[in-house]
């Protein structure tokens, strides 16, 4: 790419040598491979990748030798909820009331001014540093969480496959006989919206699975169907067995934590997800003369006979066929 680095200046194809704040000095043996420049906020940023190919690759554990899964179920009053009982906490750097006020009064400071003045711009900007102070404080803090989670003494993690996308749509309009709309739930449902996009699952998830990998680990994804409602000890699934931060259940009064119960569930759910896999390349890897694989070709064959047998015609259709 033609990059070149010498102390605090850095040399950039088709724009040259250019002063920089060298943050991070680039360890020995690694060889740039490539530079992106972005604009924030508060200036320009230049991330570089780098490359070391003496370096060996990080290889996870095959999943026959998964002996231990630790479920996490997202929530937000607690950030993580674990299966082993352990709860992480939401800071809200978005939501928490101190933020807010500070958001709202340099919102309300743009609004005010002449669109397209300096005082204007200067006032915007002002709003886009507060913005790009708390997606920093964010990323700082799930990535302390992701390397916490990976740190556990497990073989790997299991989370719920979330429609994040999905769960932040708006609510469907209700409208009775006459046209009128009525009240449909979505100014509640607009303060979840925000605490979900403030907790950012997603990026969590990125995040978890990028330090499980490197910590030699797998992550697994599971289907979030009925995961809170199902009682762990006994297995019935009841939407009424919750109340909010309280699991009970109703056939056999199992009393848990609501996200905790749920994060066994995952645990659970991927154990069983581990096993059919297993399983299946068990399958797999059978010898051609066992009973089963002669069983699959019987059923094959038969199916193949029924297809070739020839047709008897009718006259009738003989008649059909030629006219």
């Amino acid at each position: 790419m033609g990059i070149k680095i010498q102390g605090n200046k850095i040399y950039l194809p088709k724009i040259g040598w250019m002063r920089f704040f060298n943050s991070r000095p680039i360890p020995s043996g690694f060889t740039i491979k490539a530079a992106t420049i972005r604009k924030r906020q508060d200036g320009w940023y230049v991330s570089i990748r780098i490359e070391d190919k003496t370096v060996p690759d990080y290889n996870t554990h095959p999943i026959t030798s998964i002996k231990s899964v630790l479920g996490c179920d997202m929530g937000i009053v607690k950030l993580v909820h674990l299966s082993d009982g352990h709860q992480i906490k939401n800071p809200k750097f978005a939501t928490n009331k101190k933020i807010k006020c500070r958001l709202k009064i340099r919102q309300r400071r743009v609004n005010r001014k002449v669109k397209g003045s300096k005082n204007h711009k200067k006032a915007a900007i002002k709003v886009g540093k507060l913005h790009k102070k708390i997606a920093d404080k964010r990323q700082a803090y799930q990535w302390k969480v992701a390397n916490l989670i990976a740190s556990r003494s497990v073989d790997a993690i299991a989370v719920e496959d979330l429609n994040v996308f999905g769960m932040l749509k708006r609510c469907r309009p209700k409208i009775d006989e006459k046209g009128r709309f009525l009240n449909n739930g979505q100014s509640r449902k607009k303060g979840l919206n925000r605490s979900i996009s403030d907790a950012s699952w997603n990026e969590l998830t990125q995040k978890i699975e990028y330090m499980a990998a490197k910590s030699r680990k797998i992550l697994i994804k599971v289907n979030p169907k009925h995961t809170s409602q199902k009682c762990n000890v006994c297995g019935h699934v009841d939407a009424s067995s919750r109340d909010k931060e309280k699991f009970i259940c109703i056939s056999c009064g199992h009393m848990a934590h609501a996200d905790i119960n749920a994060a066994k569930n995952i645990k659970e759910l991927a154990m069983l997800n581990i096993a059919s896999t297993v399983l299946r390349d068990s399958e797999e890897l059978e010898p051609k003369g066992s009973k089963r694989l002669k069983q699959r070709k019987e059923i094959s064959v038969r199916s193949m006979s029924k297809r070739t047998e020839p047709r008897n015609f009718s006259d009738k259709d003989i008649k059909l066929a030629i006219s």
